[in-house]
């Protein structure tokens, strides 16, 4: 059995990679604050097995838990032959330079962005030290993580703090004995909830919105379900480099 843990997985670029995995011989674990009833529907016409959990992630006390109860079910199902873990769950807010930023967005943007994805990975990886079989942790990467940009302090921080975390696992993990693969994914500009709340800021808060917005008007947005596409192909039949950052344009 292969299984995927997804978080943010009810909507964008999260609901496309589980619809793309729902096959037989699958089992998928969606954590969101919202369930997505047509997932489950789909899941079921398709063979695959599938699980929903409903949490607000930027709550990172709860993270150590989560893991926890999901590899726990895992093992004790003992069918486990691959697992990828896919930190998608992430927000774009506060949209403000600092010194107008609001302190509880700011606070729930880093514990969402960064936080999380850090306890995730540092739980999985300890309760996992000794499975041998393939694992994987992919973070979804910003190419935020390496462009400053006017009013993204908060964003761009986090996905750069993220790139840096992900790569100094990487080096450690090339120690293990049964180590875990993890890479981040940078999967450019796409057509998400997210790029609407990007496209509605002022432009006194974010100074490259017109540049968003003609994204969006151009349609040079890539949708949710290409992207899945090629970043599923990448960790599912390439050999991955343990630590690198990906970006989608390697392969299009």
């Amino acid at each position: 059995m292969k299984y995927f843990i997804v978080t943010g997985a009810s909507k964008g670029l999260g609901e496309a990679t589980v619809r793309q995995l729902l096959k037989k011989g699958h089992h998928l674990i969606c954590i969101a604050r919202n369930e997505n009833e047509t997932l489950k529907e789909e899941a079921r016409l398709a063979g695959a097995e599938i699980t929903m959990l409903q949490e607000d992630l930027s709550k990172s006390e709860r993270v150590t838990g989560i893991v926890q109860y999901v590899l726990a079910k895992i093992e004790e199902e003992n069918r486990m032959e691959e697992i990828y873990f896919i930190n998608n769950a992430g927000m774009v807010d506060p949209i403000k330079p600092a010194g107008s930023a609001d302190g509880v967005l700011m606070t729930k943007a880093v514990h969402l962005n960064l936080l999380t994805p850090m306890l995730f990975t540092n739980e999985f990886i300890r309760l996992t030290e000794a499975w041998d079989c393939k694992k994987m942790i992919v973070n979804i990467s910003s190419g935020a993580a390496n462009n400053p940009m006017y009013g993204w302090n908060t964003y761009c921080s986090t996905k750069a703090g993220l790139d840096m975390f992900t790569k100094s696992v990487g080096l450690e993990q090339k120690e293990a004995s049964h180590p875990t693969t993890i890479l981040a994914f940078s999967p450019g500009v796409m057509d998400t909830d997210m790029q609407g709340v990007i496209r509605a800021s002022d432009k006194e808060d974010f100074s490259a919105v017109n540049k968003f917005q003609h994204y969006y008007q151009s349609g040079e947005l890539r949708s949710p379900g290409f992207v899945a596409e090629k970043m599923l192909d990448l960790i599912l039949t390439k050999d991955v480099d343990n630590g690198r950052i990906y970006d989608i344009k390697e392969f299009i």
